[in-house]
């Protein structure tokens, strides 16, 4: 635990968290994709006690600029950090190592995650129990409401079976989903970051366009049948092909 902290804090310094900025809009479609990428969401306030008041600053530091609203009361002989994000974002990274050990980090910290691989990743060997959760409801006449509408579900903790369900999915040709405003098409953009999608945006006078493909093979691991079900209920409305390893 320490040594992961300590491996942390280095990227955090070295490359200032390794995070890009939130995609923003634009006339013609343009490309925000790129490096490792790992989506995030918080939906209940976290609260963790700290004895060391500079531990408490750093972990304050380092969760708004994960992109929470945080804040870090003391109380006397202890400090408690309380924090949330109620909308998925993305954190990309510089390599894989880097974004496992983010990953890791974020699921200690009370976050889901979403972190996909291709096809030629070893399904063994990296530690992905956690939080991982979700499920979707409708998407209709081109307009993906789910994000934006809180129909992702999850209490924070995940209380499946311990054997990791499997979902690969890929969604050869472009696709295009119409949303509201810019909040509907940035998380929307950090969840498909997270399933290792190419992703572009652009926006048209009442409407954002997200435009994706995931041309490539790719898989994402979860803790529970319950879980992996949601996730692939939503990939198959939004136009992927998937397949689920019970």
């Amino acid at each position: 635990m320490k040594l992961l902290i300590k491996t942390l804090l280095v990227t955090q310094i070295a490359f200032g968290l390794g995070m890009g900025s939130s995609p923003l809009t634009a006339t013609e479609p343009r490309s925000v994709t790129g490096p490792p990428s790992v989506a995030h969401r918080l939906k209940e306030t976290k609260t963790i006690h700290f004895d060391d008041a500079r531990k408490a600053q750093l972990h304050l530091q380092t969760v708004r600029k994960l992109g929470c609203q945080a804040k870090m009361d003391d109380h006397g002989g202890h400090t408690d950090v309380s924090y949330r994000l109620t909308s998925w974002n993305a954190l990309k990274l510089t390599n894989e190592q880097a974004a496992h050990q983010w990953e890791d980090w974020m699921k200690m910290s009370g976050f889901e995650t979403l972190h996909a691989h291709g096809e030629d990743h070893d399904h063994v060997g990296h530690d992905h129990t956690g939080h991982n959760h979700g499920t979707a409801t409708d998407s209709h006449a081109g307009h993906n409401h789910s994000l934006a509408d809180g129909h992702f579900h999850g209490d924070g903790h995940d209380h499946g079976d311990e054997s990791l369900e499997i979902v690969t999915y890929s969604l050869p040709n472009w696709t295009t989903v119409l949303t509201r405003n810019s909040r509907e098409s940035d998380e929307l953009v950090a969840v498909l970051q997270g399933l290792g999608c190419e992703v572009q945006t652009g926006r048209h006078d009442d409407h954002g366009d997200v435009v994706f493909r995931c041309s490539q093979p790719m898989h994402i691991e979860f803790q529970s049948h319950r879980v992996a079900s949601g996730w692939e209920d939503w990939m198959k409305r939004t136009g992927f092909r998937t397949q689920h390893v019970h």
